[in-house]
């Protein structure tokens, strides 16, 4: 059975779509029971960097100051800090479910 596989690029696209609508949402509790996806699920550096400085966060204005000062390979912080998260609602789940796959080996990231 021939594996799937995804080009970290990719990985870190949804991860930041995922984090866009993290920092929307996170602070205002309008995430609800199980909406955040775990740490570990995010695949990239840059996701995770990203991811805990939203969440070590006390509000999301000061989120924003944290990620304002990243320096972080592939993103562009200006634009994911000045972009809507609103239409990202499905990538949370997406980061969760492909984080899984990853795990049990259906899915592969090219390269590691």
């Amino acid at each position: 059975m021939p594996r799937d596989s995804l080009k970290p690029i990719d990985i870190l696209r949804h991860e930041l779509k995922a984090l866009r609508f993290i920092l929307d949402n996170f602070h205002s509790g309008e995430l609800g029971a199980g909406g955040l996806p775990p740490r570990e699920d995010f695949q990239s550096a840059q996701g995770r960097t990203l991811y805990d400085s939203i969440v070590e966060s006390p509000d999301r204005r000061a989120a924003e100051r944290a990620i304002a000062k990243l320096e972080l390979d592939d993103v562009d912080i200006d634009s994911f800090l000045h972009l809507s998260g609103e239409h990202y609602y499905t990538y949370p789940a997406l980061v969760r479910q492909r984080a899984a796959a990853i795990r049990t080996g259906k899915l592969t990231v090219e390269g590691a």
